[in-house]
């Protein structure tokens, strides 16, 4: 947690030095293969990643995750397809939180369901499921990851859920009526199951000591990426793609 808070911040302690930021969050050690600041590019590259699992037969499953908007990107569009063509072991996984960056996504898409209305035009199944209930998306990945391990193809799920606060920090988020942010609030997945596991006779002290945990782990991260110095300029030059030049494509 400490090095990716502090890749966040920019910080010499992050998972890629405090080089990548917010915008690409990668760590292969944790065949985490990153983010991405172009919507939708990081689709295809999940589905290269699946290619290459199926092609070296590694039993591993690539999954993606992208909001509601993305669904209106080509290259969303162009990797569904071609993962349905050579039934790649992927998980596409659209978040759909009701809004682009401002924008209500009903606006600009004439289906009410931006990723499972479109599924079954590339032969997928049309999955829908509450983003809130973790039990419930619980289950969905494991259905999605066991069928693709079968050799069975991608999935497309729709994970129905909301975004607490606006787009970025800059974002007052004051285009969302006031009660549609109070009753999605209320539905908090975090709230939803502590009410879950106390109606099911877990020890309200237990989940308090849970929650203490958390925000002992959470604070010491915050701590460590308080506490650590920001990149060295050395580093500047340095792990680069390309010099700029034509000596690459040689």
């Amino acid at each position: 947690m400490g090095p990716l808070m502090g890749e966040l911040a920019g910080r010499a302690n992050g998972i890629l030095g405090g080089k990548g930021g917010s915008m690409h969050l990668t760590d292969v050690s944790k065949h985490a293969m990153g983010s991405y600041a172009i919507v939708g590019a990081h689709i295809p590259v999940a589905t290269g990643a699946a290619w290459a699992a199926q092609y070296r037969r590694s039993d591993q499953v690539s999954v993606c995750f992208f909001g509601d908007g993305t669904t209106n990107i080509g290259a969303f569009h162009e990797a569904v397809n071609l993962a349905a063509v050579w039934s790649l072991p992927v998980v596409f996984v659209c978040e759909n939180n009701l809004y682009m960056e401002y924008t209500p996504i009903h606006a600009v898409t004439p289906v009410e369901h931006p990723a499972a209305d479109r599924a079954p035009a590339y032969g997928l199944e049309g999955l829908i499921v509450d983003g809130n209930d973790a039990d419930a998306v619980y289950t969905m990945a494991r259905y999605t990851i066991e069928r693709a391990r079968r050799g069975e193809g991608p999935s497309l799920v729709e994970a129905k859920t909301y975004r607490h606060k606006g787009h970025s920090r800059a974002d007052p988020g004051k285009y969302r009526p006031d009660e549609e942010v109070a009753a999605w609030l209320a539905r908090d997945p975090i709230v939803l199951y502590r009410k879950r596991l106390l109606e099911e006779g877990f020890d309200p002290a237990a989940l308090d000591e849970i929650d203490r945990e958390a925000a002992a782990e959470i604070e010491a991260a915050t701590e460590e990426t308080r506490n650590a110095p920001p990149p060295d300029p050395a580093t500047l030059m340095t792990e680069l793609w390309a010099n700029g030049g034509s000596e690459w494509r040689n």
